[in-house]
């Protein structure tokens, strides 16, 4: 039996389209931020270090790759041969799809270390999507509804 071509493209178009999201001029913040109150203290950045938040690991990468890797699999071998290539294609497939979407999930951040006007330090981890801080930089950190992240102070 050979690989369902069709299977493996539409397999492959449906895990494509999941990735992608329609691009904005303005920053996009998560629900969970939205009508919740932060705190902001400002100061002044101590050091910066770059860093990478891990990636999603879901069952669509899982499941997706399962699929690519079994009907890939399938055609080799007869009987049980054939069921055994199949169920290895199935496993490996499932790693490496598990794998790939931790990968293409996975965000460029930075690790803020910031010195507060108080003379407190707090540390920060986000993704650069905001932009790229530097030592010496005036900050303001906006702390509350479960997390917190940095901006740019932009002065009284």
């Amino acid at each position: 039996m050979k690989p369902n071509l069709s299977l493996i493209i539409v397999t492959a178009a449906v895990l494509l389209s999941a990735a992608c999201t329609f691009p904005s001029s303005r920053r996009t913040v998560p629900a969970s931020q939205a009508g919740v109150m932060q705190n902001i203290e400002t100061g002044t950045v101590q050091s910066v270090r770059q860093v990478n938040i891990e990636g999603q690991r879901t069952n669509l990468g899982m499941y997706g790759g399962g699929l690519v890797g079994g009907a890939a699999a399938s055609g080799i071998g007869r009987g049980v041969g054939s069921a055994i290539a199949s169920a290895t294609g199935a496993v490996g497939g499932a790693i490496v799809g598990q794998a790939t979407e931790e990968a293409v999930t996975r965000k460029n951040a930075q690790e803020i270390v910031v010195r507060l006007d108080d003379g407190r330090s707090v540390v920060v981890t986000q993704a650069i999507d905001g932009g790229l801080f530097r030592e010496g930089d005036r900050v303001r950190i906006l702390n509350g509804g479960g997390g917190a992240r940095v901006a740019m102070d932009v002065g009284p």
